[in-house]
């Protein structure tokens, strides 16, 4: 017998050895629902609030703005503050639209726009100090934000970047990851990532280190229009 052989056989015998794990029990998805009934906030303001709140535990920060112009004047106020010269944005309508509205009050910062570059994009966005981005979904309960390929044109400014502003409206708000998954179709939802807070580690000796695989500081703007 040839070790071909050997392997598919030794396949065949473990797929016939039954689990051990317990059969899910009946009844255990309306018992799921049911406690996530009972803490997850009963409107749209208490959602809100519970996905800034733990933002904020996280080292991210949160503010909720009433128009397109006052997003640009704090971002504008963050750029000014640190000297920053250039922004990425990912293609995408909202980052754009906004990124101009930057651009008329501050003339000398410069958009590069991902989704436009060609060759060495990234390590153009890479050294690129700031990145302003939209983003399919939020999930309350872990203060995360859901990045789904398929929705943006180009996801390198949403993590190459040190700071990131991201903008999202009240209806990509979700409880959590249940009623998140069940949004996303199961093929969107193949390649996409969770961000949660500013990029962090501290494996090496305990220090803690910013910015190790993502950005260093994160902004979310939550645009309520009136």
């Amino acid at each position: 017998m040839n070790s071909r052989t050997t392997i598919l056989e030794q396949i065949r015998k473990a797929h016939k050895t039954p689990s051990d794990l317990p059969d899910t029990p009946d009844g255990i998805e309306q018992n799921i629902a049911l406690a996530l009934h009972d803490i997850t906030p009963a409107n749209y303001q208490e959602l809100r609030d519970q996905f800034k709140k733990e933002l904020e535990t996280v080292s991210g920060e949160c503010m909720v703005c009433h128009s397109k112009n006052e997003i640009t004047e704090q971002i504008n106020s963050v750029l000014k503050e640190n000297n920053f010269t250039s922004i990425a944005v990912p293609g995408s309508q909202l980052p754009n639209e906004i990124a101009q509205m930057i651009k008329a009050q501050t003339s000398d910062i410069e958009i590069k726009d991902a989704s436009k570059l060609d060759s060495e994009k990234i390590q153009t966005i890479a050294k690129t100090p700031a990145g302003l981005v939209d983003v399919s979904y939020a999930v309350a309960d872990i203060s995360s934000l859901a990045v789904i390929f398929d929705d943006t044109p180009s996801s390198l400014p949403h993590f190459l970047p040190d700071f990131i502003f991201a903008v999202l409206t009240p209806d990509q708000i979700t409880a959590n990851l249940f009623e998140l998954f069940e949004k996303i179709p199961k093929e969107k939802a193949k390649n996409m990532v969770l961000v949660t807070g500013p990029s962090r580690t501290a494996d090496i000796e305990k220090i803690l280190i910013l910015g190790a695989h993502g950005p260093r500081r994160l902004i979310v703007y939550i645009l309520e229009e009136k």
